[in-house]
């Protein structure tokens, strides 16, 4: 009997705690997002600040440091081992270049910066204090607490309206959602913006409906960590207000329904509908949550009012509305509308999700009134959050990630789904047997989740034909693990390339790779990248949908020119390539070699600036074009100038690079002052766009042509 009634009160927190449980024990597994050192390193600074007023980390150890003078696993030295071990243990990311005094903590062009202390609080705690866990992991178990946190709200909240079985339905379809389940390991801001944006609704809620101050209290707290972390909840009052009016009114309604109905009655219980004690905390709401954004960013403090000018208008580059029609307008509807969102959200959130989420949907529209009108709220969180993003009332610029906060009240409605789904059942099998059906059909997703791990965040549904389908429809930004999946290229790295190998990224900066998760041995720097000289570099690359990057020389000349060493791939579509720039890898039938070619010069001006057309007398492979100048002035106001090619001298197309783009082992070999390097592709004329105002007159220059042999 006991053991009965336990199950009955805490069984609904059985999926939750086990998928939580799972997310730990696979914490090493995952990579960083590529943005993340510069969070780590401001909630370091940050932190320092505030518990001690220090702004540099000149009291602290060194850390462990390479033959090349750079951070590292294991130091040169005095071969100690800078890991959890270690009796002092100093994070990567408390650098001298980036203390409190560098650009990186003092900028508030950026996103808030709660959560990156928290971030720094977490690596304190499980690694420096306590060395359960290494550096970069120790940040990331603060995003996967919190979105813990949020799945428990997610719970609690369906346990208290609809029941166990709703509540566990509910916490499966967020837990199995591919993309938080690989999130919540990698990304520092959207899994804790969302759950601090779900506790801070669902306090919210929970006050008002009980008339409880301390509630409201916490709303306002988690709201302010959610703001402090991103804007985004600064549309909670949109969300929140459906539900307040419907919900107030019908406790008004309540409250007039024995009494004879006057204005004063009216107005009476409108104004004595919620304690004063409550509507004052509703006053002050706004300034709790504006306070916790404010001191949590030490950088606003100074200058206050132009630091946070400066915060929103990074706000309104990254994420304003880029529609130029007038707002619900017609031209606003057919023309701007972006159905990006609602297309990530059909091929990326597990079938089985869906469907309920769709008969919940339904249910909840018919029965909006019960629970004191709790689907409400989450209707309005869930529509008003996809269609802010697809209406372009705000843009977005990578994927659901940035507005993930929805995932929540889509597991909340998808329960509810689901208990009318499993009331319906009941009426022809067993209650629990049709539970167990219904909880059975997760079963797919559970062992898809498994079967990519952990590249989950690169799911795509049956729907699209999986990430295979994703790939042949060039669905935008398919196969983008924003970072995750450069620590398996690391392992092989570290595991099979030779002593004292050099490593560069195709794209990308060296803040993507920890430096302690490689081989002390390894020589990792962009400028590595050699191109045609071949100088035997490693070139590491994630392989993503529409890459912008896709274009540009170094890609190009990887893909045409060399075979690939070792590729991680899933649904059988590469995620990310290695390639060694070698001989021995070229491709079969290839040869390096290039000739001088003769050709003509054209010069013209064009709305101020001078432009050359270089003519050949064929169409050619282009291999380079190189400049040797009369003088210093003429090189360096060159810089930045455009070149494009052409096959007939009537269609042009702009190079993605422009002059001077490319590293000194690229160029290196070629006597010239400037290298332009084309990846082998097919053109008769190449022109040459001066920036404006250009000092020195073209002819001047000395060019040349190279080509490879056709």
């Amino acid at each position: 009997m006991v053991k009965s009634n336990v199950i009955r009160r805490f069984g609904y927190l059985l999926a939750p705690v086990l998928l939580f449980v799972l997310s730990l024990a696979t914490i090493y597994d995952y990579g960083m997002n590529w943005d993340s050192p510069i969070h780590f390193a401001r909630g370091q600074a940050y932190l320092r600040y505030i518990l001690s007023g220090k702004t540099d980390y000149s009291d602290l150890p060194s850390l462990c440091k390479s033959e090349y003078n750079l951070n590292s696993r294991i130091d040169l030295a005095t071969g100690e081992v800078c890991d959890r071990h270690r009796k002092v243990r100093v994070s990567e990311y408390e650098s001298h270049l980036l203390d409190f005094n560098s650009r990186v903590a003092q900028t508030t062009y950026g996103h808030p910066a709660f959560s990156d202390i928290m971030l720094a609080v977490s690596n304190g705690v499980f690694f420096k204090s306590l060395g359960l866990v290494e550096d970069v992991p120790a940040y990331h178990l603060y995003s996967v607490i919190t979105t813990f946190l949020l799945v428990l709200i997610v719970s609690i909240w369906v346990k208290n309206t609809f029941g166990t079985f709703a509540s566990v339905v509910a916490a499966l379809t967020v837990y199995t959602f591919p993309l938080l389940f690989a999130e919540q390991h990698l990304n520092v801001k959207d899994p804790p913006m969302a759950a601090f944006f779900i506790t801070s609704l669902y306090f919210f809620w929970l006050g008002l409906t009980r008339k409880n101050v301390f509630y409201i209290l916490i709303s306002a707290l988690a709201g302010g960590a959610s703001f402090g972390t991103k804007l985004n909840f600064v549309f909670a009052p949109f969300i929140l207000l459906p539900w307040v009016i419907l919900y107030s009114s019908a406790q008004v309604r309540q409250k007039l329904s024995k009494k004879k109905l006057s204005f004063g009655r009216l107005l009476n219980s409108i104004l004595t509908l919620y304690p004063k004690k409550v509507l004052f905390a509703l006053l002050a709401y706004p300034l709790i949550v504006f306070t916790v954004f404010f001191l949590a960013w030490p950088a606003l403090w100074n200058s206050p009012i132009h630091r946070l000018y400066e915060v929103l208008t990074y706000y309104k580059d990254i994420g304003g509305s880029t529609c130029n029609f007038s707002y619900l307008t017609i031209p606003w509807f057919t023309k701007c509308t972006q159905t990006i969102s609602l297309r990530y959200l059909l091929y990326t959130m597990p079938p089985v999700s869906l469907v309920l989420f769709f008969i919940g949907t339904i249910v909840a529209i018919f029965k909006f009134k019960e629970k004191n009108y709790v689907t409400v709220l989450w209707l309005t969180l869930f529509y008003f959050t996809i269609l802010r993003v697809t209406l372009s009332i705000t843009n977005i610029y990578g994927g659901l990630r940035q507005i993930i906060e929805f995932i929540a009240p889509m597991g909340m409605i998808a329960g509810v789904g689901a208990l009318f789904l499993r009331n319906s059942l009941a009426k022809i099998v067993p209650q629990k047997l049709a539970s167990f059906l219904i909880v059975l059909c997760f079963v797919p997703i559970l062992w898809e989740l498994k079967e990519i791990h952990p590249n989950q965040n690169v799911y795509f549904n049956s729907f699209i034909g999986g990430l295979k389908g994703a790939a042949a429809r060039d669905f935008p930004g398919y196969g983008n693990t924003y970072g995750n999946v450069y620590l398996q290229g690391i392992k092989w790295l570290n595991k099979n390339a030779e002593p004292r190998a050099r490593i560069a990224l195709v794209t990308g900066n060296a803040q993507n790779i920890s430096r302690l998760s490689l081989r002390e041995d390894i020589d990792f720097s962009n400028g590595s990248r050699s191109g045609y000289n071949q100088e035997e570099e490693y070139q590491m690359l994630l392989i993503v949908g529409q890459d912008m990057f896709g274009d540009t020389f170094r890609q190009k000349y990887l893909d045409n020119f060399l075979n690939e060493i070792y590729s991680v791939k899933v649904d059988g579509v590469p995620i990310l390539k290695i390639w060694k720039n070698d001989k021995q890898h070229l491709k079969e039938g290839l040869d390096l070699t290039a000739t001088p070619q003769q050709f003509k010069r054209t010069y013209s001006v064009r709305e101020g600036k001078k432009e050359v057309l270089i003519s050949l007398y064929e169409i050619k492979k282009l291999k380079a074009l190189t400049f040797s100048f009369p003088s210093t002035e003429c090189k360096d106001k060159l810089i930045g100038a455009a070149v494009y090619t052409s096959r007939d001298n009537n269609q042009f197309f702009q190079k993605d690079e422009s002059v001077n783009n490319f590293g000194e082992r690229e160029i290196a070999g070629y006597g010239a002052d400037f290298v332009f390097l084309f990846p082998g592709e097919e053109a008769q004329y190449i022109k040459l766009v001066a920036p404006k105002n250009y000092p020195c007159e073209l002819p001047d220059i000395s060019l040349r042509v190279l080509s490879f042999e056709n």
